[in-house]
C-alpha cells in the first residue's frame, strides 16, 4: 500500500463506477501510469486488493502511489482515446507504448478530385479530411455509408488535368476494373468513372452529405433506416430488417461524438475558472496536433485576490518562460487587463472566446473535468471532517422535530433517477449516528409510471406509500425523511406518506395507526441548500460549511449516487438482456440455457467450447461469435 494510506483510501472509497481514466502519481506530482476503465472503482482499487495478480514492476508502481488523478469521460471510447494520447505524450515509466494507434482507426475522405471513403491507422497531413478516431464497427460502418449515400467503392485513380479554358477529370489507373462496375447497375454509385461532369458533380454532392452526417447533422438518415426496418419487417422480409438494424447500429457508433477526439487541429489551451464551495479551482487543457494531451486542475490559494488576477496570475506563470506555447487560447470570457494582453501578443497567442462546436466542446470539457475535480475536493473535505450523534441532533432540533434523548438517530434521504422517462429508480440511503450505513440501503423501481413517462413528483409519492407501508408493518420509521428537491417534491412526499398511512388503515391486522402531524419530513434544494419543511412556507437555512448542514449535504449527495448506480444497473441489464434477445436463431430455450450456466451476457464468453456444444448448435454459436458475444 502507498505511504499515503489515508488518503489514497479516501480516494478508493468515493470512486465512481464510470468508463473514466486515471493517472497515478508519485511524492513528486510525476504521472507513473496512465490507464483507463470501464468500471473505475473495479479497476483502481484491484490495485490495492489483488496485488498477487500484479507484474513486479506494478506491484514496486503501487508501492509509490501517493495521489491518483481521474479525468471525467462519457464513453468507453472517449477514455480509450484520452488515455492514448495521454501515454504518448506524458510517456509514463510504468505503461507500455501505444506507438502504432492499432486500437484507433480513422474514416477518411481522400483528396482526390473524386473522392472515395476508406478506414485508416494513421491521420497524416495530406489534405485529406478525417472522422475519428473509432474502435470498433468501422469496416461495416464503412461499407454502409458507401451504401446509403451511394459512395463509390473501387480504387480506380482519378486526376485533374489542366487545359486552357477548364480543368477536366481524367483516369490515371483503373485498378483492374470494368467500368462502370456493378455498384452502377444495382443503383449504390452514380459512376463518376464515366468522367461525365453531372455524373461527378452527384457523386461529390453525396460526399457532401456524408461529411455532414460524420459531423453530427444527421438530418433523416436514423429516421428513414428505421423505417425501412420496420417495412422490411412488416414484408416478413426478416434477414433484410435484421442487416438493417446492424447498420443503424454501426452508424450509431460513428454517430456518437467524443469529446477528446482530435476535432481541432493545431496547439491549444483552454482555461477555466470555477467558483464553488466558497474556493476558487482553474483549470487547463492541452490539445497538441489537435489532440488532447493534459488536463491539469488546481485549488486556487487563498492569498491570491478574487476575480480575473486569478486566471491572469496563473496564465502568466504557465507561459513566463516556457517553451511550449500554444498558437490558440480559449477562455470562456474576456480578460480585460491591459497588460496581461500585451503579455500574450507578445507570445504571438490568438485568444478566442468559442460559442459554437467544436471549440465550445472544449470549453465544456474542461469545465466539466474542473466541476468533478472541485466535488471531489469538497467531498474529501467533508469525509474528513467528523460527523456525529450530537450533529444529528442540532438538525433536529434547528428543524423543530423531536430529539430521541439515547439510542441512535437515523435519517433516510431519497431520490430519484431515470433515463428520459425508462428505468427510474428510487433510493433510499440511511445516515445512522452520523455515518452512513449501507446495510440499509434500498433501491426502489417506481411501478405506477409508464415506460417512458417522466413525472419525479409521482415517483417521491409512489415510494413514500411503500416506505410508509412497510414503516407502519415493521415499526422502524426514521427520525427524519429527507427528499433530495424543493417544496413541490416535498409536498408529494406528504401525499405519499398520508396515502400510506390510509392504506394501513384498511388492513385489519393493523391496530396502531400514526398521524401525519407526527412525519417529521423535510427537503433539501441543490441551488442554495435551502431547507422545506411541510408546517413552513419559508425555507430554513443552515450557516454553509457548519457540520450540521453537511449531515444533510452528505446524505442528499449519497442518495443521488445511489439512485444513479441503479439505474445504471437496471439500464445495463436490459441492454445485455436485449443483446440476446434479439440475436436470430437464437431461442427462449437455449438464452434460458446459455443464462442458467454463465449467469450473465458477459459470462458467456467463458464458457469452454465443450459446454458450448452441449447448448447451442453450430449456427448459433456462430451467430454469438459473429456478434461479439463470444471470441
Amino acid at each position: 500500500m502507498a505511504k499515503n494510506t489515508e488518503h489514497i483510501l479516501l480516494i478508493l472509497s468515493n470512486l465512481p463506477k464510470n468508463p473514466w481514466v486515471y493517472q497515478m502519481k508519485d511524492s513528486e506530482g510525476g504521472v507513473m501510469y496512465v490507464g483507463k476503465a470501464k468500471n473505475l472503482k473495479n479497476r483502481v482499487s484491484s490495485y490495492f486488493v489483488k496485488t498477487s495478480e500484479l507484474s513486479v514492476a506494478k506491484k514496486q508502481m503501487v508501492g509509490k502511489i501517493e495521489d491518483i488523478e481521474i479525468i471525467t469521460c462519457k464513453t468507453e471510447v472517449e477514455a480509450l482515446v484520452l488515455e492514448t494520447n495521454l501515454i504518448k505524450h506524458l510517456t509514463p515509466k510504468y505503461n507500455i507504448l501505444m506507438k502504432d494507434d492499432k486500437n484507433l482507426a480513422y474514416l477518411k475522405i481522400t483528396n482526390s478530385p473524386v473522392p472515395e471513403i476508406i478506414k485508416t491507422r494513421q491521420k497524416i497531413r495530406d489534405g485529406a479530411i478525417y472522422f475519428g478516431p473509432y474502435v470498433s464497427a468501422v469496416e461495416q460502418s464503412v461499407r454502409a455509408l458507401r451504401r446509403i449515400f451511394k459512395i463509390r467503392n473501387c480504387r480506380v485513380k482519378f486526376a485533374t488535368r489542366k487545359s486552357i479554358s477548364e480543368n477536366h477529370v481524367e483516369i490515371t489507373d483503373k485498378a483492374g476494373k470494368t467500368l462502370p462496375c456493378m455498384d452502377y447497375y444495382i443503383g449504390i454509385c452514380p459512376a463518376p468513372c464515366l468522367l461525365h461532369s453531372e455524373k461527378i458533380s452527384i457523386h461529390n454532392e453525396n460526399l457532401d452529405r456524408l461529411k455532414m452526417f460524420l459531423s453530427g447533422e444527421s438530418g433523416t438518415i436514423f429516421t428513414d433506416l428505421e423505417n425501412e426496418m420496420r417495412q422490411k419487417a412488416s414484408e416478413y422480409e426478416f434477414e433484410e430488417a435484421q442487416k438493417i438494424k446492424e447498420t443503424i447500429a454501426a452508424l450509431r457508433g460513428l454517430h456518437e461524438r467524443q469529446s477528446v477526439r482530435d476535432f481541432v487541429d493545431g496547439d491549444l489551451d483552454i482555461c477555466i475558472q470555477y467558483e464553488k464551495y466558497e474556493k476558487s479551482y482553474i483549470a487547463l487543457t492541452q490539445v497538441r496536433s489537435g489532440q488532447v494531451v493534459g488536463v491539469f486542475r488546481h485549488e486556487v490559494k487563498p492569498w491570491i485576490d478574487e476575480g480575473e488576477d486569478i486566471m491572469v496570475a496563473f496564465l502568466m506563470r504557465q507561459y513566463l518562460d516556457q517553451e511550449d506555447i500554444p498558437v490558440t487560447l480559449l477562455l470562456s470570457s474576456e480578460i480585460s487587463d491591459n497588460a496581461f494582453g500585451d503579455f500574450i501578443k507578445s507570445l504571438s497567442i490568438e485568444v478566442e472566446l468559442p460559442k459554437i462546436w467544436p471549440k465550445k466542446e472544449l470549453l465544456e470539457f474542461t469545465r466539466n473535468q474542473l466541476r468533478e475535480y472541485a466535488y471531489k475536493k469538497e467531498l474529501a473535505t467533508l469525509e474528513n471532517k467528523t460527523l456525529t450523534r450530537d450533529h444529528m441532533v442540532n438538525v433536529l432540533e434547528r428543524i423543530g422535530y423531536v430529539v430521541p434523548q439515547k439510542w441512535e438517530i437515523v435519517f433516510e434521504c431519497y431520490d430519484i433517477s431515470h433515463t428520459d422517462g425508462h428505468f427510474t429508480y428510487a433510493s433510499r440511503v440511511v445516515i445512522v449516528n452520523g455515518k452512513p450505513d449501507t446495510s440499509r440501503y434500498k433501491k426502489y423501481k417506481i411501478k405506477t409510471l409508464e415506460d417512458g413517462m417522466i413525472d419525479d413528483f409521482a415517483s417521491h409519492r409512489e415510494v413514500m406509500v411503500r416506505r410508509t407501508l412497510e414503516w407502519i408493518r415493521e415499526k422502524n420509521f426514521p427520525h427524519l425523511i429527507i427528499i433530495d428537491g424543493w417544496k413541490w417534491q416535498l409536498s408529494s412526499a406528504l401525499s405519499g406518506i398520508r396515502e400510506g398511512i390510509y392504506m394501513a388503515s384498511q388492513e385489519p391486522e393493523i391496530t396502531e395507526i400514526p398521524l401525519d402531524t407526527d412525519i417529521p419530513l423535510c427537503s433539501i434544494a441543490k441551488r442554495e441548500e435551502e431547507i422545506f419543511i411541510p408546517s413552513t412556507k419559508d425555507p430554513i437555512l443552515f450557516e454553509h460549511w457548519t457540520p450540521e448542514l453537511m449531515v444533510l449535504q452528505k446524505a442528499r449527495d449519497e442518495s443521488h449516487r445511489f439512485s444513479i448506480t441503479a439505474n445504471r444497473s437496471a439500464r445495463t441489464k436490459a441492454m445485455k438482456k436485449n443483446i440476446l434477445e434479439e440475436l436470430p436463431g437464437i431461442g427462449p430455450v437455449t438464452r434460458k440455457k446459455l443464462l442458467k450456466l454463465a449467469g450473465s451476457v458477459d459470462g458467456i464468453k467463458d464458457i469452454s467450447t465443450e459446454e458450448l456444444s452441449n447448448i447451442c448448435t453450430v449456427s448459433q454459436i456462430e451467430t454469438l461469435r459473429d456478434h461479439g458475444i463470444i471470441v
